[in-house]
């Protein structure tokens, strides 16, 4: 017998019970401290590869196909970082999300934000769109900027759970403007760049057909989303790339920032232009992820393979 539906404006006993577990994840991260937890998380993602947890054959096929120079023994211990990384980025999210927030964006070196300043300036005082790939520990590009004192807000997508949108918004902090993907979406984030603000929008994960173009992503056409960049060049502002990486310590990141591509002001209705500036900053974030591949969420699949050629454990 189904379960009976949650009444309206009533959360379901599933999601209830998500929300106390990531509460009291946050409150044992905060009481245990920032090294500890950061220890958890690589000992769970290493752990999930040893018991070859769900998506460990996705990654290894997928690094396989996108580094067919590689030999195995490559491919495996990328493989096994990948899932590290993972673990670590599960527990910088708990951090972020609590009272140990500031030590995290402490260990944060910021580079290149003379580039933001520089596209503010050419496109008039507008914002920036700052296209970022999910690369390292990616919720700290927009919380580092944040406390630089830069006007920032985020794109995200709903994940379909309350108690999940809550723990995300909490971890990217009320400092962060949050624009969640929708009917509204578009007018928001117009009302940002125009107000001064740097937008941060992920854009290394596949996008639906009617919302992409395909773009060349280590060597194969991947569907990308444009609507982004599409709605920057529109108001006038520049097109940015940035991302966060780990230091080999795991313990430090250095947030980078580059030269703008897109100079203000070029035709939004061009098709040719806007696939040109897709298959830049496309090109832009392959290259940060072949710098450090193992911090990429290869766990995605970012290609429009069958499901049986990438799922397997």
């Amino acid at each position: 017998m189904a379960a009976a539906a949650a009444p309206d404006g009533a959360e379901a006993p599933r999601d209830r019970f998500l929300g106390a577990l990531i509460a009291l994840a946050i409150r044992l991260a905060e009481a245990i401290g920032v090294e500890a937890t950061l220890r958890l998380g690589e000992g769970f993602g290493a752990a999930w590869w040893i018991v070859r947890g769900p998506r460990s054959g996705r990654v290894r096929t997928q690094l396989a196909r996108a580094f067919p120079e590689r030999d195995r023994a490559w491919l495996e211990a990328t493989a096994r970082a990948v899932f590290v990384h993972l673990g670590l980025g599960l527990a910088e999210g708990l951090l972020l999300a609590g009272r140990h927030r500031p030590r995290l964006l402490e260990r944060v070196d910021a580079e290149g934000l003379e580039h933001v300043a520089a596209a503010r300036e050419a496109a008039g005082g507008r914002g920036v769109l700052l296209v970022a790939p999910h690369l390292g520990s990616w919720e700290l590009a927009a919380a580092k900027l944040a406390d630089l004192g830069l006007p920032v807000a985020a794109v995200y997508r709903d994940p379909g759970r309350p108690a999940l949108e809550r723990a995300l918004l909490r971890i990217r902090g009320g400092e962060v403007e949050a624009i969640p993907m929708g009917p509204r979406a578009g007018v928001r984030f117009v009302r940002a760049l125009e107000g001064g603000t740097t937008v941060l929008a992920l854009l290394d994960q596949r996008g639906k057909p009617e919302e992409s173009v395909l773009a060349t992503f280590f060597g194969r056409p991947a569907p990308t989303r444009v609507a982004p960049i599409k709605l920057a060049m529109r108001a006038g502002a520049e097109v940015v790339c940035g991302w966060a990486q780990r230091a080999p310590d795991r313990r430090r990141h250095r947030l980078t920032i580059q030269p703008a591509l897109q100079p203000a002001g070029e035709a939004a209705d061009d098709e040719e232009v806007l696939r040109r500036i897709v298959q830049q900053v496309t090109a832009e974030l392959e290259q940060a992820i072949r710098a450090t591949p193992e911090q990429w969420i290869w766990t995605h699949r970012r290609w429009r393979d069958p499901p049986e050629a990438t799922d397997a454990s």
